[in-house]
């Protein structure tokens, strides 16, 4: 497990720097076989090493508040949820949808949402943990190839298993 954080990919190529500054709102250690980019729409993700300038594409992504459009309406997990499940409803045809809920040892009740996606002649698998603590969305996504997935859920379980909200 990586705790020093100062490599991320910007417009495909890895860069010495710190990038905690992109860290909105939490902590994350990351396995060694990974680092922090900035996607096509500029927003902060994580991939493996092995996967910079290549297929398959998968990323995890943490968004908080500021990156996650959030109605003014939602004011707990489940609402929270719910708006997240008829969004992926609405974008996929048969998704293969799974919703639990679970119990966080900090955060205390959080959502697992699973589903599958495809888009440009790919198939995908996605997994988001969703936590609504202290009244702010976090959302924390694992998005595969459908056949690469099963290969990284164990960094995205570590990589979980280190979240941390900071205040």
């Amino acid at each position: 497990m990586s705790t020093n954080r100062n490599r991320y990919l910007k417009n495909g190529k890895v860069l010495t720097g710190d990038y905690t500054n992109y860290e909105k709102g939490y902590t994350l250690k990351i396995p060694d076989t990974w680092v922090g980019f900035l996607d096509t729409h500029s927003q902060f993700a994580y991939k493996p090493k092995i996967s910079i300038n290549q297929k398959p594409y998968i990323v995890v992504r943490v968004m908080n508040e500021s990156t996650l459009k959030v109605d003014d309406n939602i004011s707990n997990l489940e609402e929270f949820t719910n708006a997240y499940v008829k969004n992926i409803v609405a974008k996929n045809v048969n998704p293969n949808l799974n919703v639990s809920y679970q119990e966080h040892n900090l955060y205390k009740k959080y959502s697992v949402v699973s589903y599958k996606t495809s888009f440009l002649g790919n198939n995908y698998t996605s997994l988001a943990i969703s936590f609504y603590y202290n009244s702010k969305p976090f959302r924390i996504s694992y998005f595969a190839q459908k056949d690469e997935f099963a290969n990284y859920v164990e960094d995205f379980t570590s990589m979980l298993e280190t979240f941390r909200i900071t205040e």
